[in-house]
C-alpha cells in the first residue's frame, strides 16, 4: 500500500487493520469476511470487528446476499464531503483510490448503515452526481435532531449551491411549518401530511436510487439502487402530492 493512500485514510481516524480491510474491499467490490480475510491478510475473526467500526464510521456498508454478509466500501469521492474542509492528503490520493476502485456493475443492489456516521454518508451521496431534484417523505424533525442543525444548513446551502431542487410531504408540526417559511428561498416545496399521521421514519427518494431511514432510536439506513424501483417510488410520491 503506498503512503499517501494510507496516511489520507490515517487523516479520518483509520488505524491499520481498519485501512488495510477498507482498501481490501475497495480494490476488490463487495465482499465477504472471508474474502476480505484472504485479501487483507487480516483474521477472519479481527475482520468482523473491524467491518462493525468501518460501519460507525460511515465507510462500510453492508447487506445479505446468498453468500452471507458482504460488506461494500464508500465511493472514495464521497471522503473529502465527509471531512469538515478538504484535507490536502485525500486530495492528493484521490487518483491512486479511484485507480484502485474496482467498478460494480449497474445492477439492483442495497446497503445498509449504521449511526449518524451512516445517515450523514447517503445524505452527501444525495448531492455527489448528476441529480436535479430530491424527494422527502417522513419526519423532517425527527432527521434533523439525528444530523444536527448545522450539518442540514451546510446540506441546504450546498443543495442550494448545485441548483437540486427538494419536495418534501412531511408531519405538521413547529419545525416543518418553520421550514416551509423558507421555501422560496432554500429551493424547496412543503407539503403536510393529514392530521393523524406521526411517522417518524423517512424516505429520500433520488437519482436512481431510494433510501429508507429508521427512526432516530434504531438508528439505521437502507440505501436501495434500482432505476425501476426509484421510479416507481417517485410515482407513488407524485400521488400522494397531488392529493395532497
Amino acid at each position: 500500500m503506498k503512503k499517501s493512500i494510507k496516511k489520507a485514510l490515517e487523516g479520518f481516524g483509520l488505524e491499520d487493520k481498519e485501512t488495510e480491510v477498507f482498501i481490501a474491499v475497495l480494490a476488490n467490490g463487495p465482499s465477504t469476511a472471508t474474502e476480505i480475510a484472504k485479501l487483507s491478510q487480516v483474521k477472519r475473526t479481527t475482520v468482523y470487528i473491524v467491518a462493525e467500526k468501518l460501519l460507525a464510521k460511515g465507510l462500510f456498508a453492508q447487506y445479505k446476499a446468498k453468500y452471507g454478509t458482504h460488506y461494500a466500501a464508500l465511493d472514495p469521492k464521497l471522503l473529502t464531503a465527509k471531512a469538515d474542509a478538504l484535507k490536502e492528503d485525500v486530495v492528493a490520493a484521490m487518483p491512486e483510490l479511484l485507480a484502485l476502485q474496482k467498478k460494480e456493475l449497474h445492477e439492483p443492489s442495497v446497503k445498509y448503515f449504521k449511526g449518524k456516521e451512516g445517515y450523514l454518508s447517503v445524505l452527501e451521496d444525495t448531492l455527489d452526481g448528476y441529480s436535479y431534484e430530491i424527494l422527502y417523505f417522513g419526519s423532517a424533525d425527527d432527521l434533523n435532531t439525528v444530523i444536527s442543525e448545522k450539518y442540514a444548513e451546510k446540506y441546504i446551502a450546498e443543495r442550494i449551491k448545485r441548483k437540486i431542487s427538494f419536495r418534501q410531504i412531511v408531519v405538521n408540526d413547529v419545525f416543518s411549518r418553520k421550514l416551509k417559511g423558507l421555501d422560496s428561498r432554500e429551493l424547496r416545496q412543503t407539503k403536510f401530511l393529514p392530521p393523524g399521521y406521526e411517522i417518524r421514519a423517512n424516505t429520500v427518494v433520488y437519482q436512481n436510487k431510494v433510501a429508507f431511514f429508521s427512526s432516530g432510536k434504531e438508528m439505521s439506513c437502507m440505501l436501495l439502487e434500482s432505476r425501476d424501483i426509484s421510479e416507481m417510488e417517485r410515482k407513488k410520491f407524485d400521488l400522494l402530492w397531488s392529493k395532497i
